[in-house]
């Protein structure tokens, strides 16, 4: 059956067959390859993300701890908790303190409200719910929260002793519990020596942020959840929120050894692990699981069987559809290779043939990739390549020399040779579009030349023509100016950008720039690499940019120059460009020649004409006047007469004439040569209150302002030196009354005339008129001012009126000043709030009638703005007020600042109000010393809030360890040498068990170098302290004593004894060869008395003459009021002290330690 089958059949089903087995085959393989990977990569990401919320809890844990830690070591409950009571120190406390005392905590010898004003701060900073102090049964002492709960217990919702019993023996973890709408967790720990267990501490905090980092899920999967839960009784509890329970927190429980959620029972039971579980819900999943041991908590993170397969079999559908159309494909190309398999032969035949004939087909189709294939391909391509190199040629014949051609290959010989005629061809269209564009110029400008005969003209019109012709954004047209030959310059005449005129103005030497270079060097510059202060251009929409092409030409004929044209561009000037203007520039030297010439011309026949008209004028005045010479003789007999009758009419006019300069607005003057005064009218005396007498004859300069006289002197030699002009000068003058006004005098020098033979000043007062003009440029200038001011100024009338604001308004609220002007304040259209604020500043100012100066909010375009208003009334002429001047100044950026600095004040504050507390918390409290030294004071003052000098003090049975400490500095870092005192001295003392003063210092030095790195030779720090230590024998009556750098006074009945310490410092670092301290050992008596003290006391400034208080002085009041109690010798020292200081600053801290045995 299979041989009646024809061939296309045969071929047909072979293919088919192959092509289902590859799809079957390579399906099966994809799907199986691909769960397997999903698996494993799941997996991998579970068990990271594990890890990863695993060590975010972990950072929660080791947090916590160190919280408890922080709040267990505090020196507050340490002084509590570890010092022993004596039978003797028990005898001070009434029967409910000891009984107290030996039960567990003691709450009489705490400050309950420091500490938990203490504990609060340490909430703050830790970010807890609240900080509780118990007893050792957990009943509450100290509550930083608001409830009204007495026992811990309660807080935590426990029933049983659990939590607190395993408290006492370290930092534990309590259950979690709900509180409100949020998840806590308890921490607790013993507060000092675990063995006491005498108070507890707990921190009640939230763990709903570990809620929210364990809801992240990184994107795994739509099925990821990530679940925590802890082992109660028999159940596994789930703790946390998961994604298809919102509220299986403390809600939703597994029972321990049932068949489900096997995984969360393995995490619960300790066990770590990975594999296939079934969940909670009953559905299959792929799980990892671990354990947190110090919360006893079980952790699962687990995605669904489901949702990985299901990822999976996505690669079966693609490869069912693909598989699919590949198949039928296949069945298609089969049919068509059996059925056209001579076909190509045929084809391709046919196609050679046209070939051979010229003719060249569309397109040989390539049916298969075989040798016929590849034969029909290759065929293709030459008919193709033919093809483009016919269109190649055709279009270079139609004048297309941009069309786009590549030859088939380097060895294409027709294709190589049709792209080298493109080229030549081109380069000559561009040599002739070129040569036609620079001629076409040429002939332009030399229109332009032939059009006008003035370089003003001229310049405009080339500089603009050249300029939009060489597309520069900026040109500028300089000329020789050779006026004096001495002194040539190059002036610019023109200047052109942006399609206008510019009017600029400028010059320059020869050799002086680049366009005094390149005229001294007669040839053209062309930078691109402009200098930074040479040359800006200047648009509105571009602003302020530098140019990136300079070209400088200078005009050259005859190897002279003539002129210069610079241009500026935001490109390179190409070389037809630079080339055009080089053309031009010959024609342009020549013209600006031929102009000057003429002009030249122009002048002179101008002049010449002017003198033949002059001569001919003057030949026909002597023609009249012989003339009239013979006229005259005859009228002369009549003018005899007539002068008779003028001699009495001039007098008539003298008289007139005196009572007009009486009364004139001038002074006219007739001054001789040498400056005196020969004649002034009468109306001096009204306008300079001086007589006539009183300044005809002398020099009057001298009642001239000195800022005057050099002008006035100067006015005189110009009109001497030039006897056709008239100077004006303005200056002050000094009338009778002494009262100095300004006058203006215009000279006139008529030395020559025959009448006057002197200089004429006519002088009058401009006082009123220089205060108008000063007052007119005084209010342009404030006109000026305002509207180029930053600030917003508004002027309105009486009624509310605004009749002026500046431009600033604009940007506040995008209105221009003509749309406010000429409104009420209620028309105006701006913010409500701003419209209020300026009716109140305005009824202000009216009723109280002066500045008015405060701050307003400004709702504005740009943000809410603030202000600083000054509102200035202005009055007029009757000292009614007009109108309100209002400036507003925006302070917001200020205003800002001043809230930045006031808050980092306020946290920089609290900080060291912080320090203050802490150091508070280690010093010596005055009530349990006089318990031990009843007849003792302690006068401390420190000079800042926290200080460097400090007591120190430690009971250790009969043996009282007593010390006056005076750290390096003062302040905070004082407060920080002294708590390393602090500490040291303790270690020292309780740690090392040594007893002797001068070891104690010995060891003290060796700990401070140490601790603070001064025993190498790189050792920066300086830092140490002096110290006066007492060891106080209260058994024997001994007192042992080492100092450094302080003194002990002893004073025994009515003599005082200074024990000097050691003349070096505990530590510092530049004593490294000092010898060991010395102890001195004095045997006291009951009444004496010893004193020690920091150097803060005698080193205040103070007295009379601001001197020092002084160790003498303090030495006299001691023995001055030694046979008073030490209450009244502190009161008494302490009046002394504050009355020498008086209001000067206190000069560093102070501390002076008084005991009485």
């Amino acid at each position: 059956m299979f041989k009646r089958i024809n061939i296309r059949g045969k071929l047909t089903t072979l293919i088919l067959f192959l092509v289902v087995v590859t799809i079957c085959t390579s399906g099966y393989i994809s799907y199986s390859i691909r769960k397997n990977m999903l698996q494993e990569k799941y997996l991998q990401n579970l068990g990271a993300l594990a890890d990863v919320k695993k060590d975010k809890i972990q950072d929660f844990i080791h947090a916590a701890e160190g919280d408890i830690n922080l709040i267990s070591t505090l020196e507050l409950f340490q002084n509590v908790n570890e010092e022993e009571v004596t039978m003797d120190e028990m005898a001070m406390f009434d029967e409910d303190t000891i009984e107290m005392a030996m039960d567990g905590f003691n709450t009489e010898l705490l400050d309950l409200s420091e500490i938990e004003q203490t504990l609060k701060t340490i909430r703050k900073s830790i970010d807890a719910e609240k900080i509780i102090i118990t007893d050792k049964n957990g009943n509450i002492i100290v509550n930083t929260g608001s409830d009204d709960a007495t026992n811990i217990k309660q807080i935590i919702k426990a029933t049983d002793d659990v939590f607190i019993d395993a408290a006492k023996e370290g930092i534990t973890f309590g259950q979690v519990f709900k509180s409100g709408e949020s998840h806590h967790i308890a921490i607790g720990a013993y507060i000092g020596d675990i063995s006491s267990s005498r108070a507890l501490c707990f921190i009640i905090t939230s763990i709903d942020n570990i809620y929210e980092d364990l809801a992240q899920d990184m994107g795994l999967g739509e099925s990821v959840e990530i679940i925590i839960a802890e082992k109660r009784d028999n159940i596994a509890l789930f703790l946390n929120p998961i994604k298809f329970d919102e509220n299986a927190a403390l809600n939703r429980a597994i029972t321990l050894g049932s068949n489900e959620a096997i995984a969360m029972q393995q995490a619960v039971a300790g066990n770590e692990g990975i594999g296939y579980s079934v969940d909670y819900r009953g559905i299959e999943t792929l799980s990892v699981w671990s354990y947190i041991p110090v919360l006893n908590w079980g952790l699962e993170i687990k995605v669904d069987q489901k949702e990985i397969s299901d990822q999976a079999f996505v690669v079966v559908k693609k490869f069912a559809f693909w598989g699919g159309l590949i198949l039928l494909f296949s069945a298609l190309i089969s049919l068509l290779f059996a059925q056209y398999f001579i076909s190509p032969l045929l084809s391709l035949k046919d196609s050679l043939i046209s070939v051979s004939q010229g003719i060249l087909p569309d397109k040989i189709d390539k049916k298969y990739d075989d040798e016929i294939g590849q034969m029909a391909e290759t065929t293709d391509d030459l008919v193709q390549s033919l093809k483009r190199t016919a269109t190649f040629a055709e279009k270079i014949g139609k004048g297309d020399l941009k069309a786009d051609f590549k030859p088939s290959s380097k060895g294409d010989i027709l294709g190589n040779a049709l792209i080298d005629m493109r080229k030549s061809l081109v380069e000559t269209e561009q040599r002739d579009t070129e040569r036609n564009w620079i001629v076409t110029g040429v002939a332009e400008i030399s229109e332009i030349l032939r059009s006008h005969d003035t370089i003003d003209k001229l310049g405009d019109a080339v500089i603009a023509y050249i300029t939009e012709k060489i597309d520069a954004i900026q040109g500028a047209f300089y000329v020789v100016n050779d006026d004096d030959p001495t002194d040539k310059f190059i002036e610019m005449k023109s200047a052109y950008a942006y399609h206008k005129k510019k009017y600029m103005q400028s010059s320059f030497r020869f050799a002086e720039g680049l366009v005094g270079q390149a005229a001294a060097e007669k040839d053209y510059i062309l930078r691109t690499e402009i200098p930074g202060d040479y040359v800006t251009i200047t648009s509105g929409i571009l602003g302020d940019k530098r140019p990136t092409s300079i070209l400088i030409t200078p005009l050259i004929t005859e190897e002279k120059v003539f002129g210069v044209v610079e241009f500026a561009g935001f490109h390179r000037f190409s070389e037809s460009q630079i080339k055009f203007v080089q053309e031009i520039s010959l024609i342009l030297a020549r013209t600006i020649f031929n102009i000057k010439v003429n002009e030249r011309t122009r002048n002179l026949l101008e002049e010449s004409q002017k003198m033949s008209n002059e001569l001919q004028e003057q030949q026909e005045v002597l023609r009249q006047n012989a003339e009239e010479m013979a006229a005259t003789q005859e009228e002369l007999k009549r003018t005899n007469q007539r002068l008779e009758d003028q001699i009495e009419e001039v007098n008539r006019t003298q008289n007139r004439m005196q009572l007009l300069l009486e009364n004139a607005s001038e002074v006219i003057s007739i001054y001789e040569k040498e400056g005196t005064i020969r004649y002034i009218s009468p109306s001096v005396e009204r306008i300079l209150g001086y007589a006539q007498n009183d300044l005809i004859g002398i020099n009057d300069k001298i009642h001239i302002s000195p800022e005057g006289v050099a002008n006035f002197e100067d006015m005189f030699q110009r009109v001497i030196e030039n006897p056709f002009e008239s100077v004006t000068i303005q200056y002050e003058y000094i009338k009778k009354d002494g009262d100095a006004i300004w006058l203006e005098a215009t000279a006139t020098n008529l030395l020559s005339d025959p009448a006057i033979q002197g200089i004429i000043l006519n002088t009058r007062d401009i006082t009123e008129r220089r205060r108008a003009e000063r007052e007119e440029r005084m209010k342009s200038k404030m006109q000026a001012l305002s509207e180029n001011s930053p600030d917003l100024i508004t002027r309105f009338t009486q009624e509310g009126e605004v009749f002026y604001i500046n431009p600033m308004i604009e940007n506040y609220t995008g209105h221009k000043p003509s749309d406010i002007l000429n409104k009420r304040i209620n028309e105006v259209e701006v913010e409500e709030v701003i419209k209020k604020e300026w009716i109140d500043i305005l009824r202000q100012v009216e009723a109280e009638n002066a500045k008015v100066a405060k701050e307003m909010d400004f709702p504005s375009i740009l943000g809410d703005r603030v202000m600083q208003v000054n509102a200035i009334p202005e009055y007029d002429e009757e000292n009614t007020l007009e109108s309100v001047l209002v400036v507003s100044h925006d302070i917001t950026e200020r205003k800002q600042i001043e809230l930045e600095i006031q808050s980092k004040n306020r946290k920089i504050t609290e900080s060291i109000n912080y320090a203050k507390r802490i150091q508070g918390a280690i010093l010596p409290n005055n009530a349990v010393i006089r318990q031990i030294l009843p007849d003792s004071f302690i006068l401390y003052k420190a000079r800042d809030v926290v200080s460097g000098d400090f007591p120190w003090f430690i009971n250790m049975g009969d043996i009282i360890y007593f010390a006056a400490v005076d750290c390096t500095g003062h302040g905070v870092p004082g407060a920080l040498i002294s708590l390393i005192g602090y500490f040291l001295l303790n270690d020292i003392v309780k740690g090392r068990k040594i007893s002797d003063p001068g070891e104690i210092l010995d060891q003290l030095d060796k700990s401070v170098t140490k601790t603070l790195r001064q025993d190498t030779d790189e050792s920066q720090t300086k830092d140490g302290m002096d110290i006066a230590l007492c060891k106080i024998d209260l058994k024997n009556n001994v007192v042992a004593y080492a100092g450094a750098h302080r003194p002990l006074y002893y004073m025994n009945d009515s003599e005082l004894e200074e024990i000097k310490g050691n003349k070096f410092p505990i530590g510092g670092g530049i004593y490294k060869n000092q010898t060991k301290f010395t102890s001195t050992v004095l045997q006291v008596n009951k009444g004496d008395s010893i004193f020690f003290c920091s150097d803060g006391f005698p080193d205040q400034f103070g007295g009379p003459d601001n001197r020092k208080y002084g160790p003498k002085r303090l030495r006299d009041a001691i023995v001055a009021n030694h046979k008073k109690s030490m209450a009244e010798i502190y009161q008494e020292i302490d009046k002394d002290w504050s009355e020498w200081k008086g209001k000067q600053k206190q000069t560093d801290d102070v501390l002076l330690i008084g005991v009485r045995f």
